[in-house]
């Protein structure tokens, strides 16, 4: 039996499992075992979404190196068969188990920020946002921040499709910034101080196994993000 690749991170979200917490979107509930009524397109949904499932669990306990596929269907409660209808190899399955993790993570930030008017909210709760809600799942945290990095090429261009996303996040809180009379023009590399900050601590804190402290970081970095929006309205005044 393999042993964790990680120290133990513990989870602060009461009654929820390893990684089916994460990818909220997935609408899944195990198909039923030996005989039942689902359709086969739903049938083939879910299977798919287990696989997806346990591919970040796979992952976050042993690292993308260790994991193979065997241990993805097994945790998957599926077959090898099944596993090769949806995906052509383990790389494949964990792009898309990456692509739909920071999706949902970029979301849940965007939504949160939307509840507050001011663009300066906006900033502050979109960050802390960020830092709780991978204080909240370690899954994916370790996933996405540690483990992409040893998943190959491809892995990283995906990575830097989605931190241009989240840099897109940032700058649309700039434009709020001008429409209520604030000059300012951070650029890109504001954007991406601020991003790569705040991954960094992730990253760190993944690492060491105290992901449930990792929201600590969060005042640092809006700070950071204050400080370089205002020296931008400063320069341009």
């Amino acid at each position: 039996m393999r042993r964790c690749r990680y120290p133990p991170v513990p989870l602060r979200v009461r009654g929820r499992t390893l990684y089916t917490s994460a990818i909220d979107t997935v609408k899944i509930s195990d198909a039923p075992a030996g005989r039942h009524t689902l359709a086969p397109d739903e049938v083939s949904a879910r299977q798919r979404e287990r696989l997806l499932r346990a591919m970040g669990s796979c992952v976050s306990t042993q690292g993308y190196t260790e994991t193979t596929i065997a241990d993805i269907v097994r945790i998957a409660r599926t077959s090898r068969s099944v596993f090769y209808k949806h995906f052509a190899d383990k790389e494949q399955c964990f792009l898309e188990t990456y692509r739909q993790m920071t999706e949902i993570r970029i979301r849940a930030s965007l939504e949160a920020a939307a509840h507050v008017p001011e663009w300066q909210a906006k900033l502050d709760v979109g960050i802390a946002t960020y830092f709780r809600w991978m204080a909240e799942h370690p899954e994916v945290a370790l996933t996405t921040v540690v483990e992409v990095h040893a998943a190959g090429r491809r892995a990283l261009e995906a990575r830097s499709r989605a931190l241009q996303e989240w840099m897109r996040t940032i700058e649309g809180v700039a434009v709020l910034a001008r429409r209520a009379g604030v000059r300012v023009e951070p650029g890109e590399a504001s954007y991406a101080a601020i991003i790569v900050t705040a991954e960094a601590y992730v990253h760190e804190y993944a690492l060491q196994g105290r992901l449930d402290r990792v929201v600590e970081k969060a005042p640092g970095v809006q700070a950071l993000a204050r400080s370089l929006f205002q020296a931008d309205a400063v320069s341009s005044a």
